[in-house]
């Protein structure tokens, strides 16, 4: 990660941790604590997710804030819901593996590097309820929570989320990630 990505990945964190903790209420010092964990493990993990599945494909990829999606984020904070869209992990057709020979990206490349984002949301989600179901502590529940609402917000078939891209795909693959993620956001309410 260059020192420029990682600047935009330290943004994005910090104004969607504000952004959270203004959701939360309580203590500012609590609050933020809270919202740092989610942010981190939901949000970050997420992007991490496509940038590490479009490596893997040997593409060039990186994340890139969007300081206006950030800017919503903190000030629909303020009136009691989040529109966050902090920015995206953006694909060159530069190949890595092949010493940066422009390639074309497979739809099922496309569609697996776009699912990767959700489904590591889906896997938090799934492994923080069952650890709150062994230790019901409230930032547990609450990661799964916003896990698997993050993963449903992004599997939304709207371009350019993650949801057209992997139905464009693979509506099997879609229709079994949209139904976990939807069940998930439901069942955790």
């Amino acid at each position: 990660m260059d020192r420029k990505e990682m600047q935009d990945m330290m943004l994005s964190i910090f104004i969607l941790s504000i952004a959270f903790s203004n959701l939360i209420g309580g203590s500012l010092f609590q609050s933020l604590l809270i919202s740092f964990t989610i942010s981190v493990l939901c949000f970050f993990i997420h992007e991490m997710a496509h940038r590490t599945s479009a490596k893997y494909f040997g593409f060039s990829a990186k994340y890139v804030a969007w300081p206006l999606g950030l800017f919503f984020a903190l000030v629909s904070s303020f009136f009691g819901f989040i529109f966050a869209a902090p920015g995206a992990v953006r694909i060159s057709p530069y190949s890595e593996k092949f010493a940066f020979v422009v390639r074309p990206m497979t739809k099922k490349e496309y569609g697996i590097i776009s699912a990767s984002g959700p489904i590591s949301n889906i896997l938090i989600g799934i492994i923080f309820l069952f650890i709150y179901s062994l230790y019901p502590l409230g930032l547990f529940i609450l990661i799964s929570k916003f896990s698997f609402w993050l993963s449903f917000f992004n599997l939304l078939p709207i371009p350019p989320l993650d949801g057209i891209k992997v139905f464009l795909w693979d509506y099997k693959v879609y229709l079994l990630l949209f139904s976990i993620s939807f069940l998930g956001f439901v069942f955790l309410g």
